[in-house]
């Protein structure tokens, strides 16, 4: 008698999305502020038709030069963010703000102090004990305090897929979390892979091996060292926290501050363990200062991480020299172009999908993959799904035949308002992706490269026109927080 068929005791894949962007209501596609500037302009042109006809075509065609730009969209932005992006640029080229000297060539000589943005940024050290001095990075100008982890992933290779649920699981925990914590403004996951010649493996053999070892082991570990580095890449995954201080507490000095933020990380720890981040230490001002040092001038990278009495500080981590152009940006030993997230992937992914877009490239110098959450409090989420779930319902039902789009929209606001009231945590997130290649020429290669691995991971991506300096250092740990130094309202 056969045996009856087995059965499928599997359980289906896990899928995840939800995500949403949140349009605010207005009539013929317009957002809110469009819909209301198309009534006033409506409402004068009326009035002016009590003094004549002629003074009320011209107050609707002025007003149509003006709705013009806030009705056209391209890329999620709106015509008047496109054209103030390029009179902002126009307005800094014309007085040298793109190009950055330092040291014996500039004024201040002997320092290479970081450009733009983070000019007037500080590391201060932090004893904590238990992890040591730790660095905490202060913006001044934003009141911006970020402490650093670097984080030891354990991969999804050979895991069950239950265990890989389960990671995501505490990863949506822990964010969650995030939106109860105090004074913290942003969080932000990065993913740096270099190619390795085998430097790095080479000192950690010769570091390690015996005086006394046999002749066989040194043999076969030369071998190893010799052939292996082929296809070796360095990963470094960071996670940077970025605080300012709380109401009500203005008056706190920037040491007093660093301490209370490094007094926060220890119930942080456990929480990104248990999301697969593997061991998780804070970073040491000199990590910080190196890594900073190597993303500006790569062909230093090596000897860095390398030679670790080499003497690296903040204020000598920037650039000798840099130079922005509208779509790239070079400095030292690199050029460099970012990439932003114009649209989340539609409809569902799953644990994988984002894994190729951070896997290494040996094509490209380095590459850094950002991404960045920035947490509603328990109060602002309550107003934001409810507010969005009016919203996709008007859109949905001011039209006698909604369409696909529509109907799904207000589905998922619906559902993250019931997940929201359950406990939920809701957050705004973005990507950035930087690629550093070694000359201009290769530009082109790092676009097809980046353009093939965001098709991969579902993800539309665009250059960051007109801002790549101020993206580049947003993808550093070093806490920039970018619609606070933003100058064109987005």
């Amino acid at each position: 008698m056969a045996p009856p068929p087995a059965r499928d005791t599997e359980s289906p894949q896990r899928t995840y999305g939800n995500w949403r962007r949140g349009v605010g209501a207005g009539l013929f596609g317009l957002g809110p502020v469009a819909t209301l500037v198309m009534f006033a302009i409506a409402l004068l042109t009326v009035l002016m038709l009590a003094v004549s006809i002629i003074a009320a075509l011209v107050t609707a065609l002025l007003g149509l030069c003006i709705l013009g730009p806030l009705a056209f969209r391209f890329n999620g932005r709106t015509g008047l963010q496109a054209i103030a992006a390029r009179i902002a640029w126009w307005r800094g080229r014309s007085r040298r703000q793109h190009v950055y000297l330092s040291g014996v060539a500039s004024r201040a000589t002997g320092s290479h102090q970081l450009p733009g943005i983070l000019a007037r940024s500080e590391v201060y050290e932090v004893e904590t004990g238990r992890a040591g001095r730790i660095g905490v990075v202060v913006v001044p100008q934003s009141r911006h305090y970020t402490v650093t982890l670097r984080c030891s992933p354990e991969g999804i290779d050979l895991v069950d897929q239950s265990a890989v649920d389960a990671r995501v699981a505490h990863l949506a925990g822990w964010l969650a979390a995030l939106c109860r914590e105090p004074g913290l403004v942003q969080a932000a996951v990065t993913v740096e892979t270099t190619p390795d010649p085998g430097h790095l493996l080479a000192a950690e053999v010769h570091g390690n091996m015996a005086d006394d070892a046999p002749d066989l082991a040194r043999q076969v570990l030369g071998e190893v060292v010799r052939h292996y580095p082929a296809g070796a890449a360095t990963v470094e995954t960071l996670v940077s926290l970025t605080y300012t201080v709380p109401p009500g507490r203005r008056g706190l000095s920037h040491e007093d501050m660093c301490r209370e933020v490094a007094a926060r990380l220890p119930h942080l720890h456990s929480g990104l363990s248990a999301a697969g981040a593997g061991g998780v230490h804070p970073v040491s001002p000199r990590s910080l200062a190196a890594a900073v040092r190597a993303a500006y001038d790569p062909a230093v990278a090596h000897d860095l991480s390398g030679d670790h009495s080499l003497d690296v500080t903040w204020e000598n981590a920037g650039p000798v020299a840099a130079r922005e152009s509208w779509d790239s940006y070079r400095h030292d030993s690199g050029f460099s172009r970012t990439w932003g997230m114009v649209e989340a992937p539609r409809g569902v992914t799953f644990s994988n999908t984002f894994s190729r877009l951070t896997d290494p490239d040996p094509e490209l110098m380095r590459k850094r993959v950002s991404l960045i959450y920035r947490p509603y409090s328990p109060a602002e989420s309550a107003r934001l799904v409810e507010a969005d779930k009016r919203d996709a319902r008007f859109n949905a039902t001011k039209k006698a035949r909604p369409t696909a789009r529509d109907l799904v929209d207000l589905g998922s606001a619906e559902q993250a308002a019931q997940e929201e009231a359950a406990g939920a945590g809701v957050v705004r997130f973005t990507l950035l992706v930087t690629a550093t290649v070694a000359s201009a020429d290769e530009l082109e290669q790092a676009d097809r490269i980046i353009a093939s691995r965001a098709a991969e991971a579902r993800l539309s991506l665009r250059p960051m026109y007109g801002a790549q300096a101020a993206t580049f250092a947003a993808g550093l740990p070093a806490g920039v927080v970018l619609p606070v130094h933003a100058s064109v309202p987005f």
